[in-house]
């Protein structure tokens, strides 16, 4: 139950404008943060708890799917769970200080390094383990619960188990993904009793492990709304009482400037279950692991209220760009929480003190001249004409998300168009093949072939020939652009086949606008990776493109020269 696939359009993996519980709780906070952050993509260095976050997770995740010894009392019990934690802290650090070493740009704390003790460590997977004996002793109150006798007889409870060492992953989508990737099952738990005997806290334990986020599985295990406009991952369910409980591992104590985003983050994923499933969790809590508090969230009062104000968060998401991203903003705060650093972006000196910060003081704007141009000039919307045909899809571009397409020929001109993301021109394929005016058109390229993406302020018409149009041979697919370089991003991961993926992006600052720069696989060369805030960079041939409604530079390995110079303070 806590995995679903998405519908037909959506991608599997993250959307930057699909709402999602944190970026709800961003919303909710900031809609600025939210436009600058996950809208732009703009990144921030990494910290030493960001890193903590995940590698803690997956340390939780591995004690839980574990296998207590066969016949176990609460002491026996306890005792092999603390050997367990003090196990996976050494190998939580371990992977944490590998994880912090690779960073490319990172936020150190006053202890340089990734501050994190054995000891820290250590105490914060034991609060977890602490938490789930709370359902171990509850669990042997109650003998055992509605589903002990089918567990000790082998019956499948749910439709998507448990994950546990000793049975082989559940993957979403598995005719995707090649079995031989998968690791043989470790042995199984060895200490289940006859139907009716009494239960004894191995077997407690066994019937407590909730649904967890299998680290095993490379595809996304999220829950996709049906209508496919919002989606979230959990990170556990408890269910073995016949309720269902959706819990956030938390690696902090709740304190801080971000500690109020479980509510609303909690909030969202309660919504999303029963809009996923129909009936409402029994519970949604955090488990702050610095401390071991368990914090209750209470729900949305009503669903039907809550699914029309989300739906009008995720359409406020979902406005495009019309062109690189202005500096200062137009229109007004956002929030009002005072001194907001994304808000004060509507003034000159709220964006030098953002520059000042991520590039070091090395916030120097380099001048332009040609054969650079500014960022304000690059076309971002033309009016062509041509023939529609060909249509196809949906079918996965460039990013892996599905998408609608089609052919627009114009004599000797074939150009490619198709939606910017997916769902943002559901009505391509009820155009009339045949002449038409394409009004709005979003000029790009991809691999050095011209093409063009459709959005809500793509409109389709029947030719008129007085339009004023660009022909589709001369349409513009490169930019030239000279800037500061004010944010890096690196990613890797799976595919949902099993082969390995990786891309990195820059931000970057001509002095009026921002835009993202991509790249992707072997572009990603020891001089880009080279690459860090504060540096100036000319792009010289860089492609053009969109990504989920902003225009985006896109650096072809083959066409498009890269050269790097460090500011001067």
């Amino acid at each position: 139950m806590p995995v679903t696939t998405p519908p037909v359009g959506g991608p599997l993996g993250r959307s930057r404008r699909r709402l999602s519980g944190s970026a709800y709780s961003t919303w909710r906070r900031c809609p600025t943060e939210w436009r600058i952050t996950r809208g732009l993509g703009l990144g921030s260095p990494t910290s030493p708890s960001q890193v903590l976050g995940h590698v803690l997770e997956d340390g939780v995740i591995r004690l839980i799917m574990r296998h207590a010894p066969a016949g176990a009392d609460r002491v026996t019990l306890l005792a092999w769970l603390t050997a367990c934690a003090q196990e996976e802290a050494h190998l939580v650090r371990e992977e944490g200080l590998r994880r912090w070493d690779a960073l490319p740009w990172r936020r150190e704390w006053e202890t340089p390094g990734w501050p994190f003790t054995l000891e820290d460590l250590t105490s914060r997977l034991m609060s977890a383990v602490d938490l789930m004996m709370v359902e171990v002793d509850r669990c042997i109150e109650v003998g055992g619960g509605p589903y002990l006798d089918a567990m000790r007889t082998g019956e499948r409870i749910f439709e998507v188990p448990a994950p546990c060492d000793g049975a082989r992953p559940e993957h979403p989508l598995p005719d995707r993904w090649p079995p031989h990737l998968d690791e043989a099952p470790k042995a199984p738990f060895a200490g289940w009793k006859e139907p009716g005997a009494d239960l004894d806290h191995a077997e407690a334990w066994e019937v407590v492990r909730p649904w967890v986020k299998d680290p095993r599985i490379g595809q996304p295990q999220r829950m996709f709304h049906p209508e496919g406009w919002a989606a979230g991952e959990l990170d556990l369910v408890l269910r073995w009482d016949g309720t269902t409980r959706l819990v956030d591992l938390k690696s902090g104590d709740g304190g801080g400037p971000y500690g109020a985003s479980l509510h609303d983050q909690m909030r969202f994923y309660g919504w999303l279950w029963e809009a996923c499933f129909g009936s409402a969790p029994d519970g949604i809590e955090g488990w702050y692991l610095n401390g071991g508090l368990r914090a209750p969230v209470e729900p949305f009062p009503d669903h039907d209220g809550a699914t029309s104000a989300l739906e009008a968060v995720a359409l406020a998401m979902a406005e495009g760009s019309e062109g690189a991203m202005a500096w200062p903003l137009t229109g007004e705060a956002t929030c009002d929480r005072p001194g907001c650093r994304w808000c004060a972006l509507s003034t000159d000196e709220g964006v030098q003190a953002l520059l000042h910060d991520r590039c070091d003081g090395r916030a120097v704007v380099p001048s332009i001249a040609p054969p650079f141009e500014a960022l304000a000039n690059i076309p971002h919307r033309v009016n062509v004409r041509g023939t529609l045909d060909g249509r196809w899809g949906p079918l996965p571009n460039h990013f892996g998300e599905p998408v609608l397409g089609a052919a627009l020929t114009s004599g000797r001109a074939h150009v490619a168009l198709e939606e910017s993301q997916p769902g943002a021109a559901p009505g391509l394929h009820d155009v009339n093949t045949g002449p038409v005016l394409v009004r709005g058109a979003l000029p790009g390229a991809w691999r050095g072939a011209p093409r063009l993406y459709a959005d809500a302020g793509t409109t389709f018409h029947e030719d008129d020939p007085d339009a004023e149009i660009t022909r589709l041979g001369m349409l513009r697919t490169r930019a030239n652009v000279s800037a500061l370089v004010i944010s890096i991003g690196r990613g890797n991961g799976i595919r949902l086949d099993g082969r390995p993926w990786s891309m990195g992006t820059l931000h970057i600052f001509d002095g009026s606008r921002v835009i993202e720069v991509a790249m992707f696989g072997s572009t990603l060369t020891d001089r880009i990776l080279a690459i860090r805030p504060g540096d100036h960079i000319n792009l010289t041939g860089a492609e053009l493109g969109w990504r989920e409604g902003m225009p985006q530079l896109r650096i072809d390995a083959r066409s498009t020269r890269v050269d790097v110079q460090p500011s001067s303070s």
